[in-house]
């Protein structure tokens, strides 16, 4: 009996189903004494952080390192990585492994989980993210122990490394560095290791699994990749270059940033603003130092996010090149928009669009109601948007505002954490059933747009 008949559940069902189960499941472990350095049972505080690791987000009403101890910690490195991988990609390994046979509804599930193109070679590619994941991780954090063991000893120096990779990796933005007072990665905006490797890293986790098989087997030969796999390489890249060049013209002479760095630190470090918010939620520069402009720019890459089937959220890559090459497209007065020689599919349009109005009316919602619930606290409209687009894109950047907010709006923000992690698409899914096509054609209605 397959999964899927057994529970009488969609594969949609069944992640946004795995997802909440993780969520409650480190909840629990984090509401054990054991796992806060105080000994003292913290619900809100639990659940908020282990729906925030599932999620891959990294926001935090509470400092990491400093009320969670090592036990807690750990719990939270599982669930980044759990959240990373997703629960549904695991679980596949005893489907497409320990059993010797997979049924169609068992590959299909895993499929959408793991965002592949097609049921073919999900073997495969299922080995290609374990390997590439554990890989990736162990190479990055021996990386980042010549930065973190000099200045934390071996002990706190190498878990640091390998919690940091892992949430890297995974896109969360979790770090332990407030066992020194420190603000993510702040104090290394002039190191390259950390900098050039956690942003390696959040590159590779972020563009995701099925576009690692495609580079695996097809080595630096463009023109052999899937059209998956261009579109995703080619928007990622231009996101990364231009939301460099933004931010070093509007951050470049701001004193509150990097006005005063040298000209090597100024590239790495808006090098780093382009990249940690597509969706890893690191700093070197605290968010609530940025210039308006910076602060706005920053919003829209959270918005945007990563690649479909990665560790990263937002409405991801190629929602966002769909909605671009069609607003060209019917700009210039053609039909259909096409890219690399190729058009895309006609669900292509209506899933976009789909996806795009989920997130921005839940931002807008959110945002209107965190503001009305905190309106004797003095936040700003854009302090209050900037959470729920961190929390929605699953970035983690915070204006500082996180640990301060009420136990209502910290609830909607785990809301919206769950539905950037499940994904608004699977989540419209879930609640959506099998509709017979409709027998009659009704007569369309005049509309004027715009």
């Amino acid at each position: 009996m397959t999964v899927s008949r057994k529970f009488k559940l969609p594969p949609a069902a069944m992640i946004a189903i795995s997802v909440f189960a993780a969520i409650m499941v480190g909840t629990a472990f984090l509401c054990i004494p054991a796992a806060s350095n105080s000994g003292e049972v913290d619900f809100m505080a639990a659940f908020f952080t282990a729906t925030s690791a599932t999620c891959v987000t990294g926001l935090s009403a509470v400092d990491t390192a400093s009320h969670w101890s090592y036990f807690g910690q750990a719990v939270i490195l599982v669930l980044m990585q759990v959240g990373g991988l997703g629960l549904i990609t695991i679980l596949s390994v005893f489907f497409l492994y320990v059993q010797k046979r997979s049924s169609l509804s068992q590959r299909k599930l895993v499929m959408q989980s793991a965002g592949f193109v097609n049921l073919e070679g999900i073997r495969k590619l299922v080995k290609y993210i374990i390997i590439v994941t554990f890989s990736c991780e162990v190479v990055g954090a021996f990386l980042l122990c010549f930065s973190f063991v000099p200045v934390m000893g071996w002990g706190r120096g190498v878990w640091q490394s390998v919690f940091t990779a892992v949430s890297a990796f995974c896109n969360c933005g979790y770090t332990l560095t407030g066992w020194y007072g420190q603000d993510s990665l702040n104090a290394y905006i002039s190191d390259p290791v950390v900098c050039l490797t956690v942003c390696a890293l959040i590159v590779i986790g972020g563009i995701g699994f099925f576009v690692w098989g495609d580079l695996i087997k097809n080595g630096l030969h463009f023109k052999k990749y899937n059209f998956h796999t261009k579109v995703v390489l080619s928007m990622t890249a231009a996101l990364i270059i231009v939301g460099w060049a933004m931010f070093m013209a509007f951050e470049w002479n701001n004193p509150q940033t990097i006005g005063d760095k040298d000209a090597g630190t100024k590239l790495l470090a808006t090098l780093f603003m382009s990249i940690s918010p597509r969706t890893a939620g690191f700093n070197t520069v605290s968010s609530k130092f940025l210039s308006s402009a910076g602060g706005m720019l920053t919003v829209v890459l959270m918005f945007i996010g990563g690649s479909p089937g990665s560790t990263a959220g937002g409405i991801k890559t190629t929602t966002f090149a769909v909605l671009v090459m069609s607003a060209i497209a019917t700009s210039r007065r053609r039909t259909e928009a096409s890219v690399f020689n190729r058009r895309f599919e006609d669900d292509a349009y209506p899933q976009a669009g789909t996806v795009f109005s989920v997130y921005i009316i839940a931002v807008i919602f959110c945002s209107m109601i965190i503001c009305a619930i905190e309106a004797e606290a003095g936040y700003t409209s854009f302090e209050v948007v900037f959470e729920v687009v961190s929390a929605i894109g699953t970035v983690g950047l915070s204006c500082g505002i996180t640990g301060s907010l009420g136990v209502a709006s910290q609830l909607i923000l785990i809301f919206l954490m769950y539905l950037g992690r499940v994904g608004g698409f699977t989540l419209i899914l879930v609640f959506s059933n099998e509709r017979q096509p409709v027998s009659i054609s009704r007569v369309p209605g005049n509309l004027i747009i715009g």
